[in-house]
């Protein structure tokens, strides 16, 4: 399943903060270890997000 990790790159700006945002979608029926299909016709979507070089978000970016 070659090519079918996409990686979003954004910031999420608050003020004079800005943090850099990481989306990770899988544009595919069904992951590449077989574990999750989400059924015929469809793709899973977005499998996580996150901000970079962070071990947690600031609290305004889930507001």
């Amino acid at each position: 399943m070659s090519g079918t990790r996409l990686e979003y790159w954004g910031y999420a700006i608050n003020g004079g903060r800005q943090v850099k945002i990481i989306v990770i979608a899988q544009y595919a029926q069904k992951t590449a270890d077989g574990r999750y299909d989400a059924g015929r016709g469809q793709k899973i979507g977005v499998i996580t997000a996150y901000c970079k070089g962070m071990n947690k978000c600031p609290d305004w970016v889930n507001e």
